[in-house]
C-alpha cells in the first residue's frame, strides 16, 4: 500500500471503495426486507376426558408457539381446551386478525370429517350421539373463512389426522344426518388465492404420534420453520422429507397452496451493518496497539463471521497475541480485539485491512480500515479513550433513566413508549434486546423487534408496543443491554390496560372488540357515556369506540342519538354496529319498524361473519321475515352463530328442533341446544329448559328445577321468566298457591314488555267482572299487552284487543286517566288523534311504558 501524503487522496480512495461495498449491501437489503403484522392461533389437545388421550399435541404446540413467536407472530394459544374454552380462544384470536399481513392456524389433536367438512375436537367432546358434532366441536371452515376476510395470507397446519375413535357413525349437519367420512383422517381443503393448507398426512390418511415428546410432523415443522431465510414451500418440502424418513414412509405430509407471494418464517434481515470506511491512527514504533475498530452487527443480533480479505503490507496484525493471516476467519467481536505492531514502520505510512462480515442468511458486507502510522498517534488514542469513557458514562446514565412503567391501551394499535433520546455522546452505541414480552408486538417504526435484536441509538425513542388482546393486567418486561459494553441493563415494563370505554360498554361476541363485553342490562350509562366520549377524542380512528358510545346512549334511553352514532360506527367499518342497526329497525327504535330493512342490513353483517348478524339474518331467512324464506341457508347461518358462542342462536335452534318448526321435531336435539346455552349462563336457555322441566312431557317433570331456572333467569333480566313463575304460584304448581306472589311476578314480566305476562295479569284482574277497581286494572294490562304485542313474535290472535273491547267504557276511562297522569301535556299532545277509546288507551299504555322503561337494546 502506498503512502498517502495528501489527506484528500486518501479520503477519495477510501470513499470509492466504501461506496462500491455499501451499494452491494443496500441492494441485497431491498430484496430481503419483509414487514407486516402476523397473528397465529395454536391449539393442542392431548388430555381428552372420554376419547383416547394423545401423548404429544400439548407438547407440540408449546414448541410451535415458541417457534412462531420467534418468527414475529402474535400467538394466541390454547392447550387442552374444552368446547367453551376453544370457543373463547378462537374468538380471542379472531379479534386479533383485523388487517393482518399473515394469519396462521396450527392445530394438533383429534379431528373429524363429516359431510366433507373438518371439525376440531375439544377435550370434553364425547361424540357418542348424532347431535354431538354440532354442539361439541368447532368447524375449521368457520375460522378459516373469517381469516380470509381479515388477512392477506392464510397458513393452516393440521396435525389432527388420527384414527376415528368416536362411537357414533352419523352426525347431524344442519338438515342432514351425515356419515363420518368414509376415509380415515381429515378431508381435503381447497385453498383460495393467498392460502396454504398443510396436513400432517395425506387427506383421508392417518398421522402418527411418534415415540418422542413431539409428533413427527411437529418436530420437523419446528426445526424447519426456524431455519432462516427459507421460503415456506421449501420448508414444507423439507418437512415432508423428514416425516417420511421418521415414519418409514407410513406418513406423507401434504399441502395445497395458492400463495401469490413468497413467505418466510424467518426472513433475512438487512445485511450486516459495517462501518465501510474507518480510519485509525497508531503510534510510530509501538509493539502492540489495540485498534479502535467499530464492531459490525445486524438487526437480529445474529452471530457474525469476519473474514480478513486484505492485510497491511507493513507492520504486523495480531489477535490474542498471535499473528493473523490473510483469509483468517474469526467472530465479529474479535475484530475489536485486533492489535497492530508498528515497529519499523515509517510515520505517514497507511496500511489497509479489508474484511468481509457474513451472517447466517448467506449475506455479506465488506469493510475497510485504514491504519495510519503517526508520530503523535498516542495523544490521539488517549483522546479516543477519553471519549470512550465519556460515552460509557453517558450511556450508563441514560440506561438508568429508562426503567419505567408504560401503560399500553389494548386494541388501539402500537402505543409509543416515549423513551428519551440517547445523548449525542453515545449516539454511535447499539443496544441489544436481552428480554422481550412473549405476547404482543414490539416495533421501532415499521420494523418488528425480536429477542436478541440490536437497536441503534436512534431507534430507542421510536419504540412502541402493541399489546395482545386478553393480556390486561399482565405486565411485560423489555430489557435493553448496551451492546459490546459491560453496563447494567435497563428494563421497561409495559402494562396492557383496557380503555375505560371497553370496560364499560364493550359488546359480547364482538370480533372487533378486545374483551368479553357486557350485556345491555349490565351497562351503566353514567360510566359508559363519558368514558366512550373520551375514547373517541383520544382515538378518533377506532370505530369500536363509536359503536360502544352508541350502546351507552341506548342504555341511557337516548335512542335518536344512539341510532345516528351506531350508523356512524357502521359506516366507519365496525361490523357489530351493522347488526345493532338491524335490531333497531326490527323493533322500531327511532325509526318505524321495518322487517325488510332490518333483514337487508343483517345480511351485510352476516357476510362479514358477525355472530349477531349471522343469527339475525339466519332467523329472517328461516322464517321468511323481511326476506324470501330459505330454511336451509337460515339454519346454516344460525348454526354458525351458535358455533361462535351466540346463545340467541342456540335458543332459536333449540326451539326449532324441539317444536319441529319447518323440520321434523327432534326433542333431544332441541334440548342439546338449550343445554349449550345453559352452560354459557344464558337467561333465555334457563327459561326454555325451565318450561321443559315444568311440563315434564319429554323429560321427567322436575318442578323444583324448573322454578330454580325461572328465578335465575328472572334475576338476570329475562322478560318471560317472571310469567312462568307467576303462573306456578297462581296454579300452585310445585309451590303453594299464592295470588299475591303471582301478581307480583306477572306485573314484573309485563313491565319488561312481555305480552303474555300482561295478558295473564289482566285476566286475573278481570275475574268475574264484578269489581270496578279490578276491571280498571284489567283495562290497564289488556291495553299494555296490546301495546307491546310485536308482529311475528307476539300473539297473532290479538287476544288482548278482543278482551279490551269487551270491557265497559268506565273501566277503560279510569285506566286512561291513570296513564294520562304519567304524561306531560306536551307528551299527550304528541299522541296521534283517534276516535276509538280502545285505540286511545293502547296509545297511552305504549307512551307511558316507553317513558318508564324501554331500553330498545333489551327487548
Amino acid at each position: 500500500m502506498p503512502k498517502f501524503h495528501n489527506a484528500w487522496r486518501l479520503c477519495a480512495y477510501l470513499l470509492t471503495v466504501a461506496a462500491i461495498l455499501l451499494s452491494i449491501g443496500v441492494a441485497h437489503a431491498a430484496i430481503t426486507q419483509e414487514s407486516g403484522r402476523r397473528v397465529a392461533l395454536v391449539i393442542g389437545n392431548s388430555v381428552y376426558k372420554t376419547l383416547p388421550s394423545l401423548p404429544n399435541p400439548a407438547n407440540d404446540v408449546e414448541e410451535v408457539a415458541t417457534t412462531l413467536r420467534a418468527a414475529g407472530f402474535d400467538v394466541t394459544i390454547g392447550i387442552n381446551v374444552d368446547r367453551i374454552g376453544l370457543e373463547e380462544t378462537v374468538r380471542r384470536f379472531l379479534r386479533s386478525t383485523s388487517n393482518a399481513e399473515a394469519g396462521l392456524i396450527y392445530y394438533s389433536g383429534h379431528g373429524i370429517q363429516v359431510g366433507g367438512q373438518n371439525f376440531l375436537v375439544p377435550v370434553d367432546a364425547t361424540l357418542e350421539t348424532p347431535y354431538d358434532v354440532e354442539t361439541q366441536t368447532m368447524p375449521l371452515d368457520l375460522i378459516l373463512n373469517h381469516l380470509k376476510q381479515n388477512s392477506r395470507v392464510q397458513l393452516i397446519f393440521l396435525d389432527a389426522c388420527r384414527n376415528n375413535p368416536f362411537n357414533a357413525q352419523k352426525f347431524w349437519m344442519a338438515e342432514k344426518l351425515e356419515p363420518v367420512g368414509a376415509t380415515r383422517g381429515l378431508a381435503r381443503i381447497d385453498s383460495d388465492l393467498g392460502s396454504l393448507i398443510a396436513f400432517s398426512t395425506e387427506p383421508g390418511q392417518v398421522a402418527l404420534d411418534g415415540t418422542g415428546a413431539l409428533s413427527p410432523y411437529s418436530e420437523s415443522f419446528i426445526k424447519r420453520a426456524s431455519e432462516p431465510n427459507k421460503e415456506i414451500r421449501q420448508v414444507l418440502t423439507d418437512v415432508r422429507r423428514d416425516v417420511i424418513a421418521m415414519t418409514g414412509g407410513k406418513q406423507v405430509p401434504w399441502e395445497n397452496s395458492s400463495l401469490m407471494d413468497s413467505f418466510y418464517f424467518i426472513p433475512a434481515p438487512p445485511p450486516p451493518s459495517v462501518e465501510s470506511m474507518q480510519q485509525v491512527s497508531v503510534p510510530e514504533g509501538a509493539a502492540a496497539t489495540r485498534l479502535p475498530i467499530a464492531p459490525p452487527h445486524d438487526e437480529t443480533g445474529s452471530t457474525l463471521l469476519v473474514t480478513l480479505t486484505q492485510l497491511p503490507q507493513t507492520g504486523k496484525l495480531s489477535f490474542d497475541g498471535k499473528p493473523v493471516e490473510q483469509g483468517a476467519k474469526m467472530p465479529a467481536a474479535a475484530l475489536t480485539a485486533l492489535t497492530y505492531d508498528s515497529s519499523g514502520v515509517t510515520a505517514g505510512t497507511v496500511g489497509l485491512i479489508g474484511y468481509t462480515v457474513s451472517d447466517p442468511y448467506g449475506q455479506a458486507t465488506q469493510g475497510v480500515v485504514a491504519i495510519t502510522v503517526s508520530a503523535d498517534a498516542g495523544a490521539k488514542l488517549a483522546q479516543l479513550e477519553q471519549q470512550k469513557q465519556v460515552r460509557l458514562a453517558d450511556a450508563d446514565a441514560y440506561l438508568k433513566t429508562l426503567p419505567r412503567d408504560v401503560d399500553t391501551t389494548i386494541g388501539v394499535g402500537p402505543v409509543t413508549a416515549s423513551l428519551p433520546v440517547v445523548p449525542a455522546s453515545a449516539a454511535e452505541m447499539t443496544f441489544k434486546v436481552a428480554a422481550l414480552p412473549d405476547k404482543g408486538t414490539l416495533r421501532t417504526g415499521d420494523r418488528l423487534i425480536g429477542l436478541g435484536h440490536v437497536l441503534e441509538a436512534a431507534d430507542i425513542p421510536g419504540l412502541s408496543y402493541e399489546p395482545q388482546i386478553g393480556t390486561e393486567n399482565q405486565p411485560f418486561a423489555l430489557t435493553l443491554q448496551a451492546a459490546n459494553d459491560d453496563l447494567p441493563p435497563a428494563t421497561v415494563t409495559f402494562k396492557p390496560v383496557l380503555d375505560a370505554c371497553d370496560t364499560a360498554a364493550a359488546a359480547p361476541l364482538d370480533l372487533q372488540g378486545v374483551t368479553a363485553g357486557k350485556l345491555p342490562n349490565e351497562i351503566d350509562p353514567d360510566a359508559a357515556l363519558p368514558a366512550c366520549t373520551e375514547a373517541i377524542k383520544a382515538y378518533p380512528e377506532v370505530a369500536r369506540f363509536v359503536y360502544q358510545l352508541g350502546r351507552a346512549q341506548l342504555a341511557n334511553r337516548d335512542t335518536k342519538t344512539a341510532f345516528a352514532t351506531i350508523k356512524k360506527a357502521m359506516d366507519a367499518g365496525h361490523v357489530r354496529a351493522i347488526s345493532e342497526l338491524s335490531a333497531l329497525y326490527l323493533v322500531g327504535a327511532f325509526v318505524p319498524a321495518n322487517l325488510d330493512k332490518s333483514s337487508e342490513i343483517a345480511a351485510i353483517g352476516a357476510k362479514k361473519g358477525d355472530p349477531y348478524a349471522l343469527y339475525a339474518y339466519g332467523k329472517s331467512l328461516y322464517y321468511g321475515r323481511g326476506t324470501k324464506a330459505n330454511t336451509q341457508e337460515g339454519l346454516k347461518l344460525m348454526l354458525q352463530a351458535a358455533d361462535l358462542g351466540h346463545t340467541y342462536a342456540m335458543n332459536e335452534l333449540g326451539y326449532i328442533f324441539f317444536n319441529g318448526v319447518s323440520v321434523p321435531a327432534d326433542i333431544e336435539r332441541g334440548i342439546r341446544f338449550y343445554e349449550s346455552g345453559l352452560k354459557r349462563d344464558d337467561i333465555y336457555s334457563m327459561n326454555s329448559l325451565g318450561m321443559i322441566y315444568r311440563a315434564g312431557k319429554t323429560v321427567p317433570q322436575d318442578l323444583e328445577k324448573a322454578l330454580e331456572l325461572f328465578k335465575k333467569a328472572a334475576d338476570g333480566g329475562q322478560p318471560y321468566a317472571p310469567r312462568n313463575i307467576g303462573l306456578m304460584y297462581r296454579d300452585g304448581l310445585g309451590v303453594p298457591k299464592d295470588e299475591r306472589a303471582s301478581i307480583t311476578w306477572l306485573e314484573m314480566g309485563a313491565e319488561r314488555g312481555d305480552y303474555w305476562s300482561a295478558l295473564e295479569r289482566a285476566k286475573m284482574a278481570k275475574g268475574d267482572g264484578s269489581n270496578p277497581e279490578s276491571l280498571a286494572t284489567a283495562a290497564h294490562y289488556f291495553a299494555l299487552a296490546s301495546a307491546v304485542n310485536r308482529p311475528g313474535t307476539g300473539d297473532p290472535k290479538k287476544q288482548s284487543d278482543k278482551e279490551l273491547a269487551s270491557l265497559a267504557d268506565s273501566a277503560k276511562k279510569k285506566a286512561a286517566e291513570a296513564f294520562s297522569s304519567e304524561l306531560t301535556p306536551q307528551e299527550l299532545k304528541a299522541l296521534p288523534k283517534t276516535k276509538s277509546l280502545n285505540e286511545r288507551l293502547v296509545l297511552l299504555a305504549k307512551a307511558t311504558w316507553v317513558k318508564r322503561n324501554p331500553r330498545y337494546d333489551l327487548f
